[in-house]
């Protein structure tokens, strides 16, 4: 499959869902730690593949797992403002950003499910203690479900800039819109897509990039199973601390900041008050890290000085 061809099987499902300003993991063996024990790395020789790790620093286990067609380059920022402190576990996805795809055997019924079930895997295997798991988007999705599904073995999620049930998203606007509807435009412009997602001009072509160098065939059917995930009714067991990072310029100029916060508030809403927060970038899109990474990272901080120091 060309390029042009990965392209458009992943903009063809795609498009109308960023048009409308909707939010769009076997484990790996480690290799040995770096001398200085601040950088590692993890391959992927394993029966799943299901991703590559990179592991940075020392201290409390952070898992940082980015979006579809995303790389591990979307955490630069936060990298370098949580290295010191803690050790980074930053994934790139199977079928993303120049990963293999994952075979048809070891995606199973479910490429959702089985990375879920592959972290878990790694969280073992590495020996980590309760990690704090940080998602984008996909990520995002991934922080919740791993969240309502195994507090046992995660200390907390950040969730950003994802949603627990797209699709129902998807469909209440359609429905909402039923006199001027979104169709997808003739021809695919992935520049004008980056555009859509990131105010910063400097990342528009990193993640153009990305997209050139994922697999289109796993985009388009991963983006088909979050349109049909539903996380809510799970969200009420969470026993862990979680938060949630919305980017309030996302669906613009669809739909209004105070639209997007919102759909964030309804779609989340039975997440027990105790375990969940919110918090809201009002002038970023999709990619807070290109957008509000300062502001994206103090959340990040703040949050794992009250949950992995303080232990509140």
């Amino acid at each position: 499959m060309n390029i042009t061809s990965k392209l458009k099987t992943f903009f063809s499902v795609t498009t109308v869902t960023l048009a409308l300003g909707l939010t769009t993991v076997s484990p790996v063996a480690a290799t040995q730690t770096a001398a200085d024990h601040k950088v590692a790395a993890l391959d992927t020789q394993s029966a799943c593949a299901c991703f590559e790790v990179r592991v940075v620093g020392e201290g409390p286990a952070i898992l940082l797992i980015p979006g579809l067609a995303s790389s591990a380059d979307v955490w630069e920022s936060t990298i370098s403002a949580l290295k010191d402190h803690y050790q980074l576990h930053i994934f790139t996805l199977a079928g993303f950003a120049g990963v293999k795809p994952l075979s048809a055997e070891a995606w199973g019924q479910s490429y959702l499910v089985t990375q879920q079930q592959a972290i878990l895997d790694y969280i073992q295997r590495q020996q980590l203690t309760k990690p704090v798991v940080v998602g984008h988007s996909l990520g995002g999705y991934l922080a919740l479900a791993l969240a309502t599904s195994a507090p046992e073995q995660i200390g907390g999620a950040i969730n950003v800039d994802g949603l627990p049930a797209l699709g129902v998203l998807f469909a209440e606007s359609a429905a909402r819109n039923t006199d001027t509807p979104q169709t997808a435009p003739a021809s695919f412009d992935p520049m004008l897509m980056a555009k859509g997602m990131a105010n910063n001009e400097s990342w528009h072509q990193r993640i153009v990039n990305d997209m050139f160098r994922s697999d289109g065939m796993t985009s388009g059917r991963v983006m088909g199973e979050l349109m049909q995930a539903d996380l809510r009714p799970q969200l009420a067991n969470l026993r862990v601390p979680v938060l949630t990072l919305g980017a309030l310029q996302h669906g613009a100029p669809y739909s209004t900041p105070q639209e997007v916060q919102a759909n964030y508030e309804k779609q989340l809403a039975s997440a027990p008050a105790q375990f969940h927060r919110f918090a809201f970038a009002a002038d970023s899109k999709h990619f807070i890290m290109a957008d509000a990474p300062d502001w994206l990272n103090q959340q990040i901080s703040q949050f794992l000085q009250t949950h992995l120091i303080s232990g509140e």
